[in-house]
């Protein structure tokens, strides 16, 4: 007797199975349709999909995604939720997550870092690795353990274990977060803070690999076994970094720490583009065609901190040429806001998990905030993958530039800001501020600089046993002493047996009247010149 198969078979004609064929495609297509977020602006052959996720974990401002054992998508939640996302529907998008674990059980915090190996998965939390094992295959773990914790830590909101990859040589790849920002650091004799390690597989032996990094909050191998990294812009960085690894190498933060590292100064590859913060990469695999994408590197970015609307997705195309050295350019493929990570699922298309609206430190303060969209590859759409973000030009007549160039000087910006792209004082260095604000965005910063303030640029106050106070901010600290930038931009050491309080101020360094009683017209030239900046 023939199988169910079989029979169903000899029923169906060729016409009837491209009826079936096509009616299934444009079911597909209508599911498009009813998902897809036209606010997102998207570059190439791509439609954005806003996953319609309402069932299971609350969504709690998600701060990882990966795709993990079984194929299943795992991400986390700034408040210690680990979950996996499912279509309940058998619809192909996803719409509701399960809880595999909550690493607050344990008083573990932010689970930024994520990977896996077989069925084990391994969580980089602020305080250790985490190893989880799902031993009867129900997608919730039945044990854990300490895969690595001889970490120096403290309560600081920033520091924690990003970028966590398996080498080619199986060793787990990581980076530490600086420790640069905080005035109260635990000690770190090993100087892993701040840099790149790699723990061996049984986690019992750590090695520095790479130092002198700020922010690297994601970092993969080539096809090649080369190995490369992000880091964010601030402390010695000029711009968003894309670096290749040079064992042993250092990558131009916090020198004081690494005074015997710095010898061996690497710099970036790459400069992006794309958007500020840039918050995780993953390459895609060489046989995932993806719109002409098959190994590219893919950054998501989260953009200006506080800037809800702030974000992008972008495309590193990385060719290695015959002298073994690599060749780069960069594509915008989407604006998405706040963007904390991304990965490819089993069905090749980009996911990426959108942070929302956070407090300074990025914790859930406000009410479901945060979600996933998904990146379709759609042919019909007719326009390559390198396709162009359009760039909005401005011209300034040379007037103009020259008066917003004086009142910079007049008004005492010049005594807290470089221009020269690589100089940082008491404030950010402002070459590239046309590039990464718009003429509103940057108003407003003038107008009101308290609003929102980048935190390696927190001002404090410092209480000595003398009754002095001293205002400015952080730039180095140790077990000892505190490297403290004044107003002028003056860099003193103060003893921390001298200090009686310290206290973080929630009010910019920047006078907020800067601009009061200035005429139009030379407000608008001031405006002027500083987007000139990153036009020159």
């Amino acid at each position: 007797m023939p199988s169910i198969t079989t029979r169903i078979a000899f029923i169906l004609t060729p016409t009837m199975v491209v009826i079936l064929l096509s009616g299934c495609m444009q079911e597909k297509k209508l599911a498009v349709t009813t998902y897809r977020d036209t606010t997102v602006r998207v570059y190439g052959p791509y439609v954005a999909v806003k996953l319609p996720i309402t069932k299971g974990v609350k969504m709690g401002n998600p701060i990882q995604l990966a795709l993990g054992p079984n194929d299943l998508l795992y991400a986390a939640n700034q408040t210690g939720e680990i979950y996996t996302l499912h279509d309940a529907d058998g619809d192909g998008w996803e719409d509701s997550t399960a809880l595999y674990c909550n690493v607050h059980d344990l008083g573990l915090r932010s689970p930024v870092g994520f990977t896996h190996k077989g069925d084990t998965v391994y969580i980089g939390t602020a305080q250790e690795i985490r190893a989880y094992l799902d031993t009867n295959n129900d997608q919730r773990p039945d044990t854990s353990w300490t895969f690595y914790d001889q970490i120096p830590q403290s309560e600081h909101p920033y520091e924690w274990i990003s970028g966590l990859t398996f080498g080619p040589d199986k060793w787990l790849y990581c980076s530490i977060t600086t420790d640069s920002w905080n005035a109260s650091p635990a000690s770190d004799p090993k100087g892993i803070r701040g840099a790149i390690v790699r723990i061996s597989p049984d986690g019992k032996v750590c090695e520095r690999v790479a130092s002198g990094v700020r922010s690297v909050p994601g970092l993969a191998f080539n096809e090649h076994g080369d190995m490369f990294f992000v880091d964010n812009e601030g402390g010695g960085n000029p711009t968003e970094e894309l670096n290749r690894l040079v064992p042993g190498a250092f990558y131009g933060h916090n020198k004081k720490k690494y005074p015997a590292d710095s010898s061996n100064t690497t710099g970036p590859v790459f400069h992006l583009q794309s958007e500020v913060a840039p918050s995780s990469i993953e390459f895609n695999k060489s046989d995932n065609d993806f719109g002409g994408a098959g190994g590219n590197l893919f950054v998501s970015y989260y953009g200006p901190g506080e800037r809800w609307t702030r974000g992008a997705i972008g495309r590193v195309v990385i060719e290695q040429q015959p002298n073994g050295q690599y060749t780069y350019s960069e594509y915008t493929i989407a604006d998405v806001p706040k963007l904390s990570d991304l990965a490819f699922g089993k069905d090749g298309n980009l996911y990426v998990a959108h942070h929302g609206q956070a407090d300074y430190w990025y914790n859930a303060v406000y009410k479901d905030q945060g979600g996933f969209y998904k990146l379709v590859y759609d042919p019909s759409i007719g326009v390559k993958a390198d396709y162009v973000r359009p760039q909005l030009t401005q011209e300034f007549s040379e007037s103009s530039i020259q008066m917003g160039k004086r009142l910079f000087a007049e008004a005492g910006c010049l005594g807290c800001h470089e221009v020269d792209g690589k100089t940082e004082l008491l404030g950010p260095n402002l070459k590239d501020v046309g590039k990464n604000f718009s003429r509103a965005e940057i108003l407003e910063e003038i107008l009101k600089p308290s609003a929102r303030i980048k935190p390696s640029m927190g001002s404090m106050k410092i209480t000595r046993k003398d009754g002095s106070i001293l205002y400015g901010r952080v730039v180095n600290s140790d077990d000892r002493n505190l490297s403290f930038m004044l107003v002028g931009n003056k860099v003193i050491s103060v003893p921390r047996t001298d200090i009686t309080n310290m206290e973080n101020e929630k009010k910019s360094l920047m006078f907020e009247g800067l601009l009061t009683g200035m005429p139009d017209v030379e407000r608008d030239a001031l405006l002027d010149y500083l987007i000139s900046l990153s036009q020159e």
